[in-house]
């Protein structure tokens, strides 16, 4: 079996950089097999995952192909995955086909060895054109627009009758709307600083940016009382072209899997589909370069129009002009403390702050990001026209 030598994967640019986890060895591999019978074998790594939260690859055993994820204990324990685990069986019951699950020896789906929690997943079905794709680059074609918009909406009514309405235990690096919901979004965002000893030492030295503040702030009026009041369900959370597998790489192509649901929690369908569109459309890694950035508009329209026509138009869709210009804040300032506290990487933490949380919602208050708002509405309007 031939490791991988080459530690390189995707950063926060559209650069490779060093990964913040080491690759998952043969020694590590050979440990996991005391705990997954499964792996015993003649092993070969097929490939391994640029991704940069966990270490992952595909390991071929005799002749089956696993999927086996390692993620730090300092911000995913063997329950935080129990959580994310019990919701893909349910999904899958549901029939939205999900990675199945391979249970360790004594039945648990995770394992903690040292500082690492261990997953292991048979091969997903499908083949993944979007492998070597950076988050928040678009689709390759209108089409798969459409196909990703339907089954997001299929995810969400999947996910109604979900009973557990815990949200997730893990504190670290995780999405969800709690900003959102706040009475007052710029004491949410003091009182998680405080509470945070990352997050505090990170901003001892800084004064939150006044002009980032006022944006927020200016978008969360308009919203909260929706975001307070909206039905929650457990939702993924980072939809997004390289989290979907294909039946093949054309545009014709069918989705066969929805994979990745390590940022899911308990949140709502409008968050999740405006987190979606956040990250799918928008070409934000060329943000550095100027604010004129390339927008996938047939993209968007493909995708939203199947979205609705699936799902049907739910009043808070009413919202999602001004959501999606602060839908980023929660899971970015996550990351902002994940980098600062766990990583203890400030060049990505200043990231996180100045490029995404600042720089992402000043975005939509220039020209581009307001016309991309005012695109988002007239997408809607139509389907609220045909209600009345």
């Amino acid at each position: 079996m031939m490791d991988q030598t080459e530690n390189l994967g995707h950063g926060m640019g559209e650069s490779p950089e060093a990964k913040d986890w080491q690759d998952i060895s043969s020694i590590d591999l050979h440990l996991l097999q005391q705990h997954y019978p499964q792996l015993i074998g003649q092993q070969t790594i097929l490939w391994r995952s640029p991704r940069p939260f966990s270490a992952a690859l595909l390991l071929q055993v005799n002749a089956q192909i696993f999927f086996v994820k390692r993620s730090s204990r300092l911000f995913r324990s063997a329950q935080d995955l129990k959580q994310e685990h019990q919701l893909i069986r349910y999904l899958n019951v549901q029939g939205i086909v999900v990675p199945k699950i391979v249970s360790a020896r004594h039945g648990a789906t995770a394992v903690e060895l040292g500082e690492w929690s261990y997953e292991v997943h048979e091969k997903a079905h499908g083949v993944d054109p979007y492998a070597n794709q950076l988050s928040w680059k678009p689709f390759f074609c209108a089409a798969h627009a459409a196909k990703a918009g339907q089954k997001l909406a299929a995810l969400h009514q999947a996910s109604m009758h979900y009973s557990v309405t815990q949200g997730r235990s893990a504190k670290q690096l995780i999405s969800n709307q709690d900003l959102l919901e706040s009475e007052n979004i710029h004491l949410a965002i003091s009182h998680r600083i405080k509470r945070s000893p990352a997050l505090s030492e990170y901003f001892a030295d800084k004064v939150l940016d006044a002009a980032w503040l006022n944006q927020l702030s200016s978008v969360h009026s308009q919203i909260k009382s929706t975001m307070q009041q909206v039905p929650k369900i457990w939702t993924h959370n980072d939809f997004h072209a390289s989290n979907l597998l294909w039946s093949d790489a054309s545009d014709a192509a069918k989705i066969t899997t929805v994979i990745d649901f390590g940022l899911a929690d308990r949140c709502s369908a409008v968050y999740d589909l405006a987190v979606a569109i956040e990250r799918n459309f928008i070409d934000w890694l060329a943000l550095a370069q100027g604010p004129d950035l390339y927008i996938d508009e047939a993209g968007l329209t493909a995708f939203v129009q199947a979205y609705i026509e699936q799902a049907g138009l739910s009043p808070e869709l009413d919202v999602l002009p001004e959501l999606i210009k602060i839908v980023h804040s929660d899971f970015a300032l996550s990351e902002l403390e994940y980098f600062a506290g766990i990583t203890q990487n400030i060049k990505h933490a200043d990231a996180a702050y100045f490029d995404w949380l600042i720089a992402h919602t000043a975005w939509f208050f220039q020209p581009q990001g307001l016309q991309f708002c005012h695109k988002l509405a007239q997408l809607i309007q139509p389907y609220r026209m045909l209600e009345s």
